[in-house]
């Protein structure tokens, strides 16, 4: 079964982090996820294969016109046209052919800028997360701003089992994991896992976590023989 369903799964996202999370919630039939820089949600999308598959959760997205597109094709989720951080505010958000960031030392051959606000993932979950709802996994992807997610982060009563986070600088393959990674140990969140730019990180209060990212090694294996 689980083969069968490897063989016929279509990845939307990047670096196949929609396969790797397939698999390690291979039992979970529907549950709810956070994506922080949710981007385009047909195209290179962490969560439309879950979506389709009856999940839902928070998509987080600041630049309006994929924000639109989120509201059009996500109604089944809580769409947020925000930027996360560490303190509620208001920021400067750049634009270029490649995305859009926080920081300027990310921000090279700018296009334009909008300002938009700012909020914590503190805040955030303690308003938007259904009571007693068990959080999945959590994606960030928001070039070069997740030190600041995790610094705002609700550690406390909104722990995912999984975190998938971008840890290279944007169009790079140069690491930035060593400027937030230490964040998640603190945390009482481990390394389990790296494919391609993005770092896996599991909750240690959760036994048996690790062990299934033999079961997404498996399933990456099988995923690419297809293809």
């Amino acid at each position: 079964m689980f083969v069968r369903e490897i063989l016929k799964f279509q990845s939307f996202s990047q670096c196949l982090e929609d396969l790797i999370l397939f698999a390690f919630f291979y039992d979970t039939k529907i549950g709810f996820y956070i994506d922080i820089g949710a981007n385009d949600p047909n195209v290179i999308s962490v969560t439309k294969a879950f979506y389709i598959r009856g999940w839902y959760g928070i998509n987080i997205e600041p630049l309006p016109n994929i924000f639109q597109k989120l509201v059009k094709y996500r109604p089944r989720d809580i769409n947020l046209k925000i930027g996360i951080g560490k303190s509620k505010g208001i920021a400067k958000l750049y634009e270029n052919e490649s995305g859009s960031t926080l920081l300027t030392k990310y921000s090279r051959n700018i296009t334009k800028f909008i300002t938009i606000q700012i909020d914590t993932m503190l805040n955030i979950c303690h308003k938007y997360v259904p009571k007693n709802e068990v959080v999945q996994f959590c994606k960030i992807d928001i070039e070069g701003g997740e030190k600041d997610a995790l610094l705002g982060y609700d550690f406390e009563n909104c722990r995912p089992k999984v975190f998938c986070i971008e840890s290279t600088k944007p169009s790079s393959m140069i690491p930035t994991f060593d400027e937030w990674e230490n964040i998640l140990f603190k945390n009482d969140y481990s390394f389990a896992y790296q494919y391609e730019i993005n770092r896996f990180y599991i909750d240690n209060k959760i036994n048996g976590l690790k062990e299934k990212f033999l079961i997404v090694e498996r399933a990456i294996k099988i995923y690419q023989h297809k293809n």
